[in-house]
């Protein structure tokens, strides 16, 4: 098991475990070794590796992980939130918020430049059908349409996900009304599903695969259930089958796709399950087999 692995197992299991022994053990990690051996000077680039070292515990002391954000902030950061070009002309709601999630797993909530993406998820992003969005100078409609009259899903999850990590972060409870809202839309949705047939909402909704990539994808979104206390919700209860089915006879969980793009590290390799995966699921649905 990769000690980066081992490190978050021992401290969600309630260790207590000093600064310099967990510093220690991730610069023994293959994961965190991959992850800050190089650095491109490309937007999705900065974008795939915060996220992924924002699923390591500690690793916001890492000197390459605090030069990553200083990074994004100098060039993805605007007064509206992120955007890949550090203007409006390619600004997105998806990776507008799976930057503000990792930067609050990382310990950065309360930074301007969060609080800034946070208000544009709390004034524009819509969290139902048939809104109307419209912002001066964004223009969406060049990206397949962000916010038609069915707003894109992988936006409204992403934007929800990071409502939440932003409010267990800070406590914020101006964002309390949006993010209720949004939950009542995942929850509709089953999570997974179109509302208008019994089919998935994404062609990779139900991939297995983790960190999160642009395709959200069954992991994120029943880890974001468990955190969210929402399994007891009968409407969970279609994802949690489908993980249930997906599980190999070793009771564990394999990688069903891997997405590909520079910056971007796949936790799980191989064909074997995958400790990650297993243990994000295992942890999120509460099934002691997976866990320890």
């Amino acid at each position: 098991m990769d000690t980066a692995l081992k490190l978050k197992i021992d401290l969600d299991s309630g260790l207590s475990i000093p600064k310099e022994k967990a510093i220690q053990s991730l610069g023994q990690s293959g994961i965190v070794n991959q992850l800050t051996n190089d650095l491109k000077d490309k937007p999705l680039f900065y974008v795939w590796r915060l996220i992924a070292l924002s699923e390591i515990p500690y690793a916001e002391h890492l000197n390459y992980t605090k030069n990553l954000i200083d990074l994004v902030y100098e060039k993805l950061a605007t007064p509206f939130g992120f955007s890949l070009s550090g203007d409006e002309k390619m600004f997105l709601p998806c990776y507008n918020a799976m930057l503000v999630s990792a930067l609050c797993r990382l310990g950065r909530a309360k930074d301007k430049e969060v609080e800034n993406a946070i208000d544009w998820i709390n004034t524009y992003q819509p969290m139902q059908r048939g809104v109307e969005v419209s912002v001066p100078n964004l223009r969406f409609d060049r990206f397949g349409g962000c916010f038609k009259r069915t707003p894109c899903y992988i936006g409204v999850a992403k934007s929800v996900i990071a409502l939440f990590n932003y409010r267990v972060s800070t406590g914020d409870s101006n964002v309390k009304q949006k993010l209720e809202q949004g939950i009542e839309y995942l929850l509709e949705h089953q999570l997974i599903k179109r509302l208008s047939c019994d089919r998935p909402v994404t062609d990779h909704i139900l991939d297995i695969s983790f960190p999160e990539t642009y395709h959200l994808n069954i992991v994120e979104l029943i880890r974001f259930a468990g955190q969210a206390n929402l399994l007891s919700d009968s409407r969970t209860s279609k994802a949690i089958g489908f993980l249930q089915q997906a599980r190999t006879k070793d009771s564990g969980w394999k990688i069903s796709y891997r997405y590909k793009a520079d910056g971007y590290l796949v936790f799980d390799r191989g064909r074997k399950v995958g400790e990650w995966v297993t243990y994000i699921i295992g942890k999120a649905i509460n099934d002691e087999a997976t866990i320890k």
